[in-house]
């Protein structure tokens, strides 16, 4: 009797397989999405419309996204979005992290003040979501992801521009 190698791993079947390819992320055509009505592009009912093509999708077309969501709602009504996203003492430790990590001095400065201005808690919330969500991937410079609009826009609700106007997402 010799010994098998694997022998007591579990095989993998035709459902492992067709689970795998069903949650494998797809590619989601951007092209003219800001020119057409957000009920065109949004499945979660809690989108708006954004400035460009790119920032106009739904937290249900990103397989990353949707797995988050319980019971077929917007990623924003899950408790653990509110908690991680939106509670002021995770974003407070979060904004301590980022000023013991940053090496950009304005950014620095910026995330010191006593009286932090909503664009730098917008910056927070938006980091900690592209972490939360994309925890297994490398983020940052030359490796950008957008976030749901549905997602920027209850963060622009906690934490509004005071003339309304936002920049959006930008290419490096």
């Amino acid at each position: 009797m010799s010994i098998i190698p694997y022998n007591f791993e579990p095989l993998v079947t035709d459902v492992d397989n067709y689970d795998y390819l069903e949650n494998e992320e797809s590619v989601v055509s951007y092209n003219d999405r800001s020119k057409l009505a957000v009920t065109d592009w949004c499945s979660c009912g809690k989108c708006e419309k954004q400035i460009n093509d790119r920032e106009c999708v739904c937290c249900f077309e990103l397989a990353n996204i949707f797995k988050m969501c319980t019971n077929n709602e917007c990623i924003t009504k899950s408790a653990s979005f509110s908690k991680i996203i939106l509670d002021e003492d995770i974003l407070k430790i979060t904004r301590q992290y980022k000023i013991s990590k940053t090496k950009n001095k304005t950014k620095k400065r910026s995330l010191q003040s006593a009286t932090m201005e909503n664009k730098a808690w917008r910056y927070i919330c938006y980091k900690q979501f592209t972490l939360w969500v994309n925890s297994w991937m490398t983020i940052g410079r030359g490796n950008r992801v957008v976030i749901p609009s549905c997602v920027v826009t209850k963060i622009r609700e906690r934490y509004p521009e005071e003339n309304g106007l936002y920049i959006g997402f930008q290419n490096p």
